[in-house]
């Protein structure tokens, strides 16, 4: 839910060790935005925002489309929620949905308490259609998905609505959406970097694992 009327939440550049119960990896599907000039207004978004952001933040830019949850790959682990079995199924569901490529334009901005971000206008729908494919159940009351560009965490406690008028005019390109990435980020990293363990072709319909994948035997 937007936040427009209320206070950031400041976070801790930390090990959050008491969620993760040291469960090394967790996984989550992302429409990855490799073009330079989405890291540039990701770069610009930063700066205006300046010390209101931890100084960190190394995750690629991105939309999520649906948290997995941690996971260790094939060796069994007790908090892990994700697995080679779960992945298939996933892939099972979006091969169902048959999603087509589709166009996304990232325009205007937003904020929830913990962190501000670019806003998705067009393609939203199509997200949440990925989205609903896989996550067909709210995750908690009153819960509901909202695309978006992460730009950062809060670093300090400040009207959402001032950090939102600092970022509102940014303009990222126009894209085609043509595959989801199944990513993963190390844990006990709040603002590490995404590791690409396969991707989902939309038109082909089909997954393929990268190399260094921890489930490298999963395809369709």
């Amino acid at each position: 839910m937007d936040a427009s009327d209320e206070l950031s939440q400041p976070c801790e550049d930390r090990d959050f060790a008491e969620w993760h119960r040291s469960c090394p990896w967790s996984a989550v599907w992302v429409v990855m935005l490799e073009d330079q000039a989405v890291a540039r207004a990701v770069a610009e978004g930063r700066r205006r925002l300046g010390a209101a952001l931890l100084p960190r933040y190394e995750r690629q830019p991105h939309i999520s489309v649906a948290y997995r949850g941690l996971c260790q790959g094939g060796m069994a682990h007790p908090a892990q929620e994700y697995d080679r079995r779960a992945l298939e199924d996933d892939v099972g569901l979006l091969q169902a949905l048959g999603q087509p490529p589709f166009a996304l334009q990232i325009a205007g901005a937003g904020s929830f308490t913990t962190v501000p971000y670019l806003a998705v206008s067009a393609g939203s729908s199509a997200l949440q259609r990925l989205h609903g494919a896989l996550v067909p159940q709210p995750p908690a009351p009153g819960w509901r998905y909202v695309p978006h560009l992460t730009l950062g965490h809060y670093a300090r406690r400040l009207p959402v609505r001032e950090a939102v008028a600092r970022i509102a005019d940014l303009d990222p390109p126009d894209f085609r959406v043509a595959q989801l990435a199944l990513a993963r980020y190390a844990t006990a990293d709040i603002a590490g970097a995404l590791t690409v363990e396969g991707v989902f072709d939309l038109e082909a319909g089909r997954y393929t694992p990268s190399p260094a994948a921890l489930w490298r035997e999963v395809g369709a």
